[in-house]
């Protein structure tokens, strides 16, 4: 559709150029979760703090995290203004440079697991036609760099399937049903906090030891990067923007939802958005931000039904996958010959009625005046509080995300006296460019 008319014709919108994190002093939205999270776990893990993650090479990947961060890079390049790449061969691409590795460019260096990547040098550019070495690199890929023990499952062969699969089913479901325009993916915003105390910009001393500026006084910045802006037509034929958020799922059901009323990284990246028009003067400036469309992709896509020993079909909703046509194509000449249970029955009207949000699912989360407004007077509290040289300790519990935390065995060999400082060293490793 065209978003161009006589009541509104927005210029092109072009991301604004960001100062560099040596230049303010960075509050990271993940930072804040992480902080109210566990004090002990943001230290280690925070780019403003130790910046650690867990080495691929002695743990092997988080499967869940990987697996969302490349169909996010494959849905990158086909919203990509100019570029629209079909996101069945940008997974495809993704998923190679991830496995296999080989030669990249300087912007795959913050994407792939290799510690040690090397520079091209100019023997190899000579032997691949490459006229400048500078801003190629070599990485070894997971098959290089994973424990034998990740590798033995199998389970990335699935995941490469899997992720072909859920990128051939979204790019039919695009086709149906968006009606929007996206004008910038995997966006990186920095704004300025606001010191409502004294009713300007909100500065500190910068106490980063390896920073250029230690020591001087610098902006603080609320820096993260949301997956996609838009912007459609309201009915008055006026645009309106909003943010496109995605998130991977093994199971999408009615309770799924039920949090985004409250949702702080919904909140928090409105806010951010809003700020950013009017502080970089971008064409989002002076016109709200309200809406994020939560996009929800289950780890699934359609397959034909799986036929009990009865001879009937599962009615297993977290493990089926089939469709209402396939399961007909299957069953249908045959059910009017079976006498059906009251959950076959539905399911069969689940399915009928389910349609395409059995694998995806959009949800419009909406923030108004207030809770913009009160979004930014938290995100002033919370930086006081990370910038105020704040006790660390640990949020010791028995739920989910403390049992599992990466850092689980370095935390409980600091409690019983054990050598905490040695794990860290042996099986961490720091982040690049956060």
């Amino acid at each position: 559709m065209s978003l161009t008319n006589e009541v509104d014709v927005t210029p092109a919108f072009h991301p604004p150029e960001l100062p560099s994190k040596w230049d303010i002093i960075p509050i990271h939205n993940s930072d804040r979760a992480n902080f109210k999270r566990c004090r002990r776990y943001w230290d280690w893990n925070s780019p403003a703090r130790h910046n650690l993650n867990l080495r691929a090479d002695q743990h092997g990947v988080n499967k869940d995290l990987w697996f969302g961060t490349g169909i996010h890079w494959a849905l990158e390049q086909f919203y990509t203004p100019g570029l629209s790449r079909d996101p069945v061969e940008a997974w495809k691409t993704w998923y190679d440079i991830q496995w296999r590795g080989g030669l990249v460019t300087a912007d795959w260096l913050d994407k792939v697991y290799d510690l040690k990547p090397r520079e091209l040098n100019q023997a190899e550019a000579e032997a691949r036609n490459i006229e400048n070495t500078e801003g190629y690199w070599l990485v070894r890929g997971l098959e290089d760099i994973l424990p034998d023990s990740q590798i033995a499952t199998g389970e990335f062969d699935e995941l490469y399937e899997l992720g072909v699969q859920m990128m051939t089913f979204y790019r039919e479901y695009a086709e149906k049903h968006d009606d929007f325009e996206v004008v910038l993916v995997e966006h990186d915003f920095s704004i300025p906090v606001w010191d409502y105390a004294n009713d300007r910009i909100l500065t500190a001393i910068d106490s980063r030891e390896n920073s250029p500026n230690y020591g001087k006084e610098l902006e603080v910045h609320n820096r993260g990067r949301v997956d996609n802006l838009y912007r459609r037509l309201d009915d008055a034929g006026n645009h309106r923007y909003g943010i496109i958020d995605y998130k991977t799922a093994a199971k999408i059901d009615e309770d799924y939802f039920e949090k985004l009323d409250t949702d702080e990284q919904c909140t928090s990246y409105l806010y951010a958005i809003e700020v950013e028009g009017n502080y970089y003067n971008l064409p989002t400036k002076g016109k709200p931000v309200e809406e994020v469309l939560y996009t929800a992709l289950r780890k699934a896509y359609p397959k034909p039904p799986t036929i009990l020993q009865s001879g009937l079909f599962s009615v297993d909703r977290t493990k089926e996958s089939t469709t209402y046509a396939m399961l007909m194509e299957t069953f249908g000449p045959h059910l009017k010959y079976v006498q059906l249970t009251e959950k076959q029955q539905n399911y069969i009207d689940w399915l009928k009625d389910v349609g395409d949000e059995q694998f995806i699912i959009r949800k419009t989360a909406r923030r108004n005046r207030h809770q913009i407004a009160s979004a930014g007077e938290r995100l002033y509290l919370e930086s006081l509080d990370m910038l105020a040289t704040p006790n660390i300790y640990p949020n010791i519990s028995n739920d989910f995300r403390c049992m599992r935390c990466q850092f689980r065995p370095p935390c409980i060999a600091k409690e019983d006296g054990g050598d905490w400082q040695q794990l860290l060293r042996d099986n961490y490793s720091s982040a690049r460019d956060r």
